[in-house]
């Protein structure tokens, strides 16, 4: 008991009302059970991906429109791309604002993304591609990364970076696969109403979204560790409590975080656009060695996205289908009041049930599943957010749903 009271105060620390930025990232980690090894690119080597200003990341973005909402246009795709090249390499004004005691260890990374010229047959392409999907809402369950599912199926990961844009379920801002996943899901997915900077206000209107996700794709961890007062392995980042919200001010000492206080301007803290605006020496190093050789990115830095000759760049993209993942659940409504319908996406077991828990861990239903759509009767459980998990199964999967 003691173990699963552990695991959902981990997950707790990413769960948050829509009106606070949302990096669902614990929750999306915990429902990858199996990471596929980095397989290496066995196409003959062309110019490294790099300049004089560091390394360069092709990037393709894929688009689902399901015809509301704001469109997603190139402009404010390129807005975001820019976006990520201001933060990556220090070029951001905020910087100034950065306590005098954290100054010291403040890093230009020096990774710039740069939208990719050719696509995987060797065409050409603007780095954008937009698809249509008749989902109302995309969630966790990586469906965006699936053409068969309503998303669109990713780019060879060993030439590009995949960003998934999209209608999301309105407390995911974003979410990251972490270096080594497979390669169908990797890569980044961020909610279009947070996605680039044209005309955005408010708490999320400078695109760093996308930047705090992209620092999990290249390994970073939250700076709280993902626990109370954990470890985020990075030795410069001090150790905090738990996620710091809004902008705060002064110095705020939590844990070890000695005298200087918390970090709170860290891209890896949950603070607002406006008020997060460093990585330190430690989180580059750690971002850079991704890229080392035989590590899970280094593939990418023989990527022939770039280049314009016309040659396919991965003979063998488009001549298999990838298959979707094996089991995922989708809740609706959310929130919910009294009802909660269930969807059970993948292959049905037996002697299968789903376990609804409180943010504490305490189991608060247990319901018999025997068909792919299940009914929930939630009138009795109180308000707040819950985390639905799928047991007695193959492939496991879970999902938060919120009861008001």
């Amino acid at each position: 008991m003691r173990r699963i009271i552990a695991v959902f105060l981990f997950l707790f620390t990413s769960l948050v009302s829509h009106s606070q930025k949302e990096c669902s990232q614990s929750i999306y980690n915990s429902r990858i059970t199996a990471v596929a090894s980095p397989v290496a690119s066995t196409n003959a080597p062309v110019p490294v991906t790099a300049s004089a200003e560091g390394i360069q990341v092709p990037v393709v973005v894929h688009i689902l429109s399901n015809g509301k909402g704001a469109p997603v246009t190139d402009e404010q795709v390129q807005s975001q791309i820019d976006a990520l090249n201001r933060d990556f390499n220090a070029q951001n004004a905020d910087l100034a604002n950065i306590p005098i005691y954290f100054k010291r260890v403040a890093a230009r990374v020096g990774i710039r993304f740069v939208l990719a010229k050719v696509d995987p047959s060797g065409k050409p392409t603007t780095g954008i591609v937009r698809r249509e999907t008749s989902i109302q809402t995309f969630t966790l369950d990586d469906r965006i990364k699936f053409r068969s599912k309503g998303g669109d199926d990713a780019w060879p990961r060993d030439h590009y970076l995949n960003i998934w844009v999209g209608p999301m379920l309105s407390a995911i801002h974003g979410y990251s696969s972490q270096p080594g996943s497979a390669p169908e899901i990797d890569g980044v997915v961020i909610n279009s109403e947070v996605f680039g900077t044209l005309n955005k206000r408010g708490s999320y209107s400078k695109g760093r979204i996308a930047v705090h996700e992209l620092g999990h794709w290249l390994g970073l961890k939250h700076i709280w560790g993902d626990n109370y007062c954990g470890d985020d392995d990075i030795d410069d980042t001090p150790q905090q409590k738990s996620y710091n919200r809004g902008c705060p001010s002064g110095n705020r000492v939590s844990c070890g975080s000695g005298s200087n206080g918390d970090m709170y301007m860290n891209f890896m803290d949950m603070t607002d656009d406006a008020c997060m605006f460093m990585f330190t020496e430690g989180q580059k190093r750690k971002m850079l060695s991704v890229f080392a050789p035989g590590s899970p990115r280094a593939v990418l830095l023989n990527s022939g996205a770039l280049l314009t000759d016309g040659k396919p760049i991965d003979p063998a993209w488009g001549q298999q289908t990838v298959a979707a993942p094996e089991k995922s659940l989708t809740v609706f409504p959310v929130p919910a009041t009294r009802e909660l319908r269930v969807d059970i996406h993948g292959p049905l077991d037996r002697n299968k049930r789903m376990v609804v828990y409180n943010m504490t861990g305490q189991v608060m239903m247990t319901v018999e599943a025997a068909k792919s759509q299940v009914q929930l009767d939630i009138s009795s459980l109180k308000s707040g957010q819950y985390i639905l998990k799928m047991e007695n199964s193959s492939a496991s999967a879970a999902a938060k749903f919120v009861k008001l």
